[in-house]
């Protein structure tokens, strides 16, 4: 008797074992590692990173992601001059200036580099094949050629992607101007990402009936006259794409359409602060904020190839009331319940 009793205690402390064995399995598995800021205190102490970040181009999208960049290192108690040094080059939109950065970048022993655009994370990624490498303010990092997929990539980068979503925009378009048969955009046959926007941009456009018509342009003086040359051909509205060269040059294209009455709709969220009717754009800011929070990763010891690319998860949806009564662009009610996310910027 004695010893079934004693066996029995035995085997209530084996479920009990087996029981408390599970539940912190099924916790591993609700938090598969550790939060980055607990990782940050373990492994960083003490230590003082050198972190590199070079633009492209001066541009709105590339100043958001540096300040999204900026804050989340903030955020996560990192601080400039204490916990790191931030180096911050800028090839001012000249190819052989951003050679000669990676040049000097190359030269050094750095614990990350972020890279602000598609020609710049390209030039770096063969450059720098060794240093590792946080993007952002990158349309399509697979058609760059920094990968096979999001989750197949070169080993020492990772990022955050901001392709346009451009049946968004053309589907709001046509419920403000469903008149709509031609639009107009202008595209920097140089970059990559700017050929791919242009070519999704036209399928998009098909598949809601307008006909896309692409200026090319290869400087910031064939900017204006490719905006000149789309009003010659009478579209109906500019819906512009976002790359490097037409976002440091969009003030030109904004007030071409001003003064030829023709309605702007666009993928960069403070031009519908800047005379756009409309835009559907990624927020650029917490695209840099993100990239960010992978650069913590990044420096907590994780690999970057442990690391898939991913979207940026933050689309604004804008109008500008004060642009749309300029141009008498009724904005029907039921638009609120196709685009619930929509917000009304007032004057």
């Amino acid at each position: 008797m004695k010893s079934l009793s004693l066996g029995i205690i035995a085997l209530i402390l084996v479920s009990a074992i087996l029981l408390l064995s599970d539940l912190q399995n099924r916790n591993k598995k609700k938090n598969p590692q550790q939060p980055v800021d607990q990782i940050k205190s373990e492994i960083m102490a003490g230590k003082k990173f050198k972190l590199g970040m070079v633009h492209f181009v001066d541009s709105p999208n590339s100043e958001d992601c540096e300040k999204g960049i900026r804050k989340a290192l903030k955020d996560h108690d990192l601080r400039d001059g204490i916990d790191f040094t931030l180096t911050v080059y800028n090839a001012q939109g000249d190819i052989s200036t951003l050679n000669s950065i990676a040049g000097t970048i190359a030269n050094e022993t750095w614990d990350l580099i972020f890279a602000l655009s598609t020609p710049t994370v390209q030039l770096l990624a063969k450059k720098l094949p060794d240093t590792r490498i946080v993007f952002t303010n990158v349309g399509d990092p697979v058609a760059a050629g920094l990968g096979n997929s999001f989750d197949d990539h070169l080993p020492n980068l990772c990022g955050i992607a901001t392709m346009s979503d451009f049946d968004g925009l053309l589907k709001l378009v046509k419920y403000l101007h469903p008149g709509i048969k031609h639009a107009g955009t202008i595209f920097t046959p140089a970059e990559i990402n700017s050929v791919s926007y242009k070519v999704r941009l036209e399928e998009a456009a098909n598949k809601r009936g307008i006909k896309l018509i692409a200026a090319p342009a290869h400087t910031a003086t064939e900017v204006l006259d490719a905006a000149n040359s789309l009003v010659a051909q009478r579209i109906d509205a500019f819906c512009q794409i976002s790359d490097n060269l037409t976002g440091s040059c969009s003030s030109a294209i904004l007030k071409v359409s001003l003064r030829s009455k023709i309605p702007y709709y666009g993928y960069v969220t403070n031009q519908v602060n800047q005379g756009a009717v409309a835009v559907c754009a990624r927020d650029y800011f917490q695209s840099g904020y993100e990239a960010g929070q992978l650069g913590i990763e990044v420096l907590s010891g994780k690999n970057p190839d442990q690391i898939p690319f991913r979207n940026v998860e933050k689309t604004d949806y804008l109008i500008s009331l004060e642009t749309a009564r300029l141009y008498k662009i009724h904005i029907p009610a039921r638009v609120f319940a196709v685009f619930p996310q929509l917000k009304i910027i007032k004057p």
